[in-house]
């Protein structure tokens, strides 16, 4: 009878191991809420997250990617997102940082959104893989954006014209560009020709379009490692005063233009909403570890 006892016990212990190994190993859903296809808020955001609200999506509701990616939108600009938050178009978003037009939107609408920092990403530089420059400084960046660095030999390149390609004013790299390189006024008019109005539309500009080789550009880390990484075929990142992005040197603050991206509701969202609920999954650590998985850089 003891020998059974013990043999007994030993089963159990091996049972609850597993269990709780394959607990561990596997991001569950919210606990507290049914997510259905038709209470499922309706969410949107910027591009490069959408990977993680397709992961996000799926997982709540049990689907595959693919019926995920249908009933989401992840398209337009950050402030378009912002503004289709605020009208009620979208329940949740997750995007970048709002610019000041978006801002201007909420005070006029008189809409307050509550948001949560859920991950890092970072501004970087891009040329074609035909320039000889590997590395720019941040004051060599400034002062092609000025205007006052014009040819590349200026920064230890090739005798060409610099072409310095800029996003829309309303993108979210344009406002990422805006606060962390802060030029205000200072920022060089650029012709319509070298402003660009998607993110693959200059990703293009830089690696494929003739006169590339000349060609300057920024973007976020994410959407070009992870989305469009066949551009680096025939682009490549530049490091700045010495330090390249990586998921490493973003995670640390090393590289210098890092950023924040947002998970975002209407601050007036109840406390039992779909939308409430499903953000305060996000946020948690099974959210987190969600994103991990899909290679974003989380808090």
């Amino acid at each position: 009878m003891k020998k059974i006892l013990i043999l007994m016990a030993f089963i159990m212990l091996v049972c609850i191991c597993g269990c709780t190994e394959k607990a561990s190993d596997e991001t569950t859903q919210p606990q507290q809420f049914d997510f259905t296809l038709d209470n499922y808020p309706k969410m949107g955001g910027s591009l490069a997250n959408l990977p993680l609200g397709e992961a996000v999506t799926a997982t709540v509701l049990g689907i595959d990617r693919e019926k995920a990616a249908s009933m989401i939108t992840f398209e337009g600009s950050t402030t378009d997102n912002y503004e289709a938050l605020v009208d009620g178009t979208f329940d949740i978003i997750l995007a970048y940082e709002m610019g000041d037009d978006a801002k201007a939107y909420c005070k006029e609408k008189g809409v307050e959104l509550e948001m949560t920092a859920i991950g890092a990403d970072a501004l970087v530089f891009i040329c074609s893989l035909e320039n000889e420059v590997k590395n720019l400084t941040q004051t060599q960046i400034e002062e092609i954006y000025k205007g006052n660095i014009t040819n590349w030999s200026e920064v230890g390149g090739t005798d060409h014209d610099i072409i310095p390609y800029q996003r829309n004013k309303d993108s979210g790299s344009q406002t990422l560009f805006d606060k962390l390189v802060n030029l205000g006024d200072e920022l060089m008019e650029a012709p319509n020709d070298i402003k660009i109005g998607s993110m693959i539309g200059l990703l293009t500009a830089v690696a494929d379009y003739e006169n590339s080789a000349d060609a300057l550009g920024y973007t976020v880390y994410y959407y070009l490692t992870n989305m469009e990484d066949d551009k680096l075929d025939t682009s490549k990142l530049l490091s700045v005063d010495g330090i390249a992005p990586t998921n490493e040197s973003i995670a640390s603050g090393e590289y210098p233009y890092v950023n924040d991206f947002y998970v975002v509701i209407r601050k007036d969202a109840a406390a039992d909403s779909p939308e409430r609920i499903l953000y305060n999954w996000i946020i948690s650590e099974q959210g987190k570890e969600l994103a991990r998985r899909e290679n974003y850089v989380v808090k």
